[in-house]
């Protein structure tokens, strides 16, 4: 099961990269969560929901005048869970200030689909949530 949730989490992140917001949510339950509190000092601890997430996303890339995204590396844990080790890299909108980050994103599947993401702005954290080291 470990290798067909890595596919369904590699085409999520394609989507996500192609800015096909339907695309993602089209991988997801309907009552996916994506987590942030794993992210220092973000504001809300969740977003809930197709709703919720494509807001999240939206708000997101609002901020950036230029934005990409990748993973390096998406690796499946024993539980079933996938760890994927990620970048964004961005230019700011208003400040012009640029963004090169490195992440780490824990993938929680239901049946085929996802049901939780759970952002990580320390892959080493990430990685641990899951039982693996770096």
């Amino acid at each position: 099961m470990s290798q067909e949730n890595v596919e369904v989490v590699r085409r999520a992140w394609d989507a996500w990269g192609r800015g096909d917001l339907d695309g993602l949510l089209a991988l997801c339950t309907e009552d996916v969560i994506f987590g942030t509190t794993h992210m220092r000092d973000w504001p809300e601890p969740e977003y809930r929901g197709h709703d919720g997430f494509r807001r999240f996303l939206s708000e997101w890339l609002e901020v950036w005048e230029e934005f990409e995204v990748g993973a390096d590396e998406l690796i499946p844990a024993a539980d079933g869970r996938v760890v994927s080790l990620f970048w964004q890299r961005g230019k700011g909108r208003q400040s012009g200030l640029s963004m090169d980050v490195a992440w780490g994103l824990v993938t929680t599947m239901r049946g085929e689909r996802i049901a939780r993401h759970e952002v990580y702005d320390d892959r080493a954290e990430a990685l641990k949530a899951v039982g693996l080291e770096e």
